[in-house]
């Protein structure tokens, strides 16, 4: 059943993920107000920048904090009014968010990743219970949102979510040059390998609706004959290390999302 939005949000920073965010409300039909002192005009069509915070506080239901880390605590704080408080930056920990705004509010840390403009986001989010109808109903429709059970987990899902398009856009770029290496134009190799990466993870979102238990690497012996090409490629992969890079990446991104969060 499909949630109502929230009739207005307010973002606090329109940078690139304050503007996606702002961008996926305004196609759900919600009233939006945003607060960037860097601009002098709204990034996204429908959005409506404002000069103050007050005028935030005032007429938002929701408000979103898309600031920096370090700026969190310092715009949490400019605030009087209670309400919900929805924070998106990395390291920046529940009491910490807790502890700046007004009392009487509700508190969210949330993890999202850019893809939810397109409604194909990744998200995941701690808070009390209850404030979690009001995190399903600012999100729906933009993407697969998870709730943790742990905050210390929300470390590992900056590592991975929140900081996985950029693992995947430099897979696709790899992909593109190794075709351009081969002789394809860059456009071409570029086309294929776009294709291939989004058709494969349709396909297997596909089959895991039929397998729920169905494992990536089950699949991909599919495709993976004795002595043919696909196991070379492979064989070229894991001599390189790519698996290990992948793990690397994350382990070690969400280690920074640590050390942001000690400031």
């Amino acid at each position: 059943m499909q949630r109502n939005p929230f009739e207005t949000v307010g973002i606090v920073g329109l940078g690139k993920m304050g503007t996606a965010i702002a961008a996926a409300l305004v196609k759900k039909g919600t009233k939006v107000y945003g607060f960037d002192p860097n601009l002098k005009e709204s990034p996204v069509a429908g959005v409506n920048l404002v000069n103050t915070l007050e005028v935030i506080s005032k007429e938002a239901e929701v408000i979103v904090i898309a600031v920096k880390p370090n700026l969190v605590v310092p715009v949490l704080k400019e605030f009087s009014k209670p309400s919900t408080f929805v924070s998106i930056a990395a390291g920046i920990s529940f009491s910490q968010i807790t502890e700046a705004v007004p009392k009487g509010s509700q508190s969210v840390r949330v993890m999202p990743n850019l893809p939810l403009v397109s409604e194909r986001g990744a998200l995941a989010y701690f808070c009390e219970d209850t404030a979690a109808p009001n995190v399903e109903r600012l999100f729906y429709g933009m993407g697969t949102t998870i709730r943790v059970t742990k905050e210390s987990l929300m470390d590992a899902v900056t590592g991975l979510s929140g900081s996985g398009p950029a693992y995947v856009l430099t897979f696709l770029q790899a992909m593109a040059e190794g075709g351009l290496q081969e002789g394809l134009s860059y456009e071409e190799s570029l086309s294929l390998a776009m294709e291939t990466i989004e058709g494969t993870l349709v396909y297997f979102r596909t089959l895991r609706k039929e397998d729920n238990h169905l494992h990536p690497m089950e699949v991909r012996n599919w495709v993976t004959s004795p002595g043919g090409t696909t196991i070379h490629g492979l064989d070229a992969l894991e001599r390189g290390g790519f698996s290990t890079a992948v793990r690397d990446a994350i382990k070690r991104a969400t280690e920074r999302s640590k050390e942001l969060g000690k400031g």
